[in-house]
């Protein structure tokens, strides 16, 4: 497909808004320019003349969202995704730490970087945010084949400098040196984006904390870590920092917590916590998969976004056990209904919320307000879904619910990654089924 001039598809359409609703288009037509700039989007045909130098995909049986935008998830750990039953420090002992080690290996990081990425689109994710090896070598690797993938990536350098094996550890002079190494010579080139990435706060000593607040102030960069997921790993943290008054406390004191920080889970965290991470603006970013994978517990998401929180939503492979968003929206919605049920509070999400959250949600979150949804001036950034293979043996043709509404419904509950026929980014091609 030559998008020199342009180009652009006709199909159904489903359309986040910025007031959290979903727009259904039963036929739209969407254009972009040889940049991948949408320059049209309409249930009603455009001018021919507008059309003329434009190469159009005809998806008219198909159904189109947003490229989905994953904003937590870690790339070494897919390969052993939906393994281990433990709670979370010894499961992190038992697969995550021996894994992340093995990425010293050029060849395996090499081999496990592309099919990351790949899987990524296949699941219909274009942009993803994502924790890294803690191996230099292994960062450079990834930030390649990312780029190779051409999707948009967000990638950190996992942090470390105390209670992990010794071959996982980065002292805070080599970790400064390695983050100026990878800002010079990948972040903001193309599609890629440097995030600064310690573990959590159980792995990092006060200095490497503090040296990761100042360097994403500097550079104003993303920063990524985890917080409150387990009750274990809350206390241990307060026996570590016995300064502070709580877990959000110990990131406020070290410049780590701001409007670029993304705090995974937050699941039993204090409303003193709530208010300090409302106040600093920081994003708490919801993954249920892995919440109840590794029993961690519910986050409360409506109770959150009732209190002013900026929420996202992430995959957290390979605690979660898969790359979908769509599973992971999915996901969002069940437990807040077992929440909803167990605590005696309407605490329920719905499908509409749960897609606007993995679209225009995550992208606002990640201060892209030119991705997650369809309007002039955005980004071609979408993934083409044929629902039909929800089940072949219904034939769409035959089906008695076949609004755009119910077919999505259908998707969202009964939809797996063979679906995603196609992907793309900036209008181009990225993935295509069977290619």
């Amino acid at each position: 497909m030559n998008l020199n001039s342009g180009g652009g598809i006709i199909a159904a359409v489903v359309n986040p808004t910025a007031e959290g609703r979903l727009e259904y288009f039963d036929r739209a037509y969407l254009l972009w320019d040889g940049n991948g700039v949408i320059t049209y989007f309409q249930s009603e045909p455009p001018p021919l003349e507008q059309m003329a130098h434009h190469e159009i995909l005809l998806r008219e049986n198909r159904v189109v969202l947003p490229g989905l935008i994953d904003l937590h998830t870690h790339l070494p750990q897919y390969e052993f995704a939906g393994i281990g039953t433990d709670e979370l420090l010894p499961w992190l002992e038992r697969y995550t730490y021996p894994q992340e080690a093995r990425f010293c290996d050029d060849k395996l990081a090499e081999k496990a970087s592309a099919a990351f990425f790949q899987s990524c689109l296949k699941n219909g994710t274009t942009t993803v945010v994502a924790y890294l090896a803690p191996f230099l070598p292994a960062a450079h690797t990834a930030f390649a084949a990312a780029e190779k993938a051409n999707l948009r990536a967000y990638l950190g350098l996992t942090l470390m400098d105390r209670n992990v094996p010794a071959t996982l550890v980065t002292s805070v002079a080599q970790a400064e040196r390695n983050l100026v190494e990878l800002l010079q010579h990948y972040h903001g080139k193309g599609k890629l984006q440097l995030v600064v990435t310690p573990r959590f706060a159980m792995s990092c000593s006060p200095d490497l904390l503090s040296l990761c607040g100042e360097f994403s102030r500097a550079h104003n960069l993303f920063l990524q870590t985890h917080i409150s997921e387990n009750p274990t790993e809350i206390a241990e943290t307060l026996r570590l920092f016995p300064n502070c008054k709580s877990y959000a406390a110990v990131y406020d004191s070290h410049g780590c917590l701001h409007e670029r920080t993304l705090l995974g889970h937050g699941i039993h965290l204090s409303e003193e916590e709530i208010a300090l991470i409302r106040e600093r603006a920081a994003v708490i970013v919801h993954c249920p998969l892995s919440n109840t994978f590794l029993g961690s517990g519910i986050m409360p998401y409506q109770r959150y976004r009732a209190q002013g929180l900026r929420l996202g939503l992430g995959s957290d492979v390979a605690a979660g056990y898969a790359l979908s968003m769509l599973f992971e929206a999915r996901q969002m919605v069940e437990v807040s209904k077992l929440l909803s049920r167990f605590s005696g509070k309407d605490e329920r999400a719905n499908m509409e919320q749960a897609i606007f959250q993995a679209t225009l949600g995550n992208a606002l979150a990640l201060e892209r307000p030119d991705l997650g949804s369809f309007a002039l001036g955005k980004r071609a950034d979408l993934i083409v879904i044929d629902d039909s293979l929800c089940d072949p043996l219904l034939g769409m043709a035959r089906n008695a619910y076949h609004t755009l509404p119910e077919r999505l419904s259908r998707i969202f509950y009964r939809g797996h990654p063979d679906m995603v026929r196609e992907a793309l980014v900036d209008g181009k091609v990225v993935f295509a089924a069977g290619s």
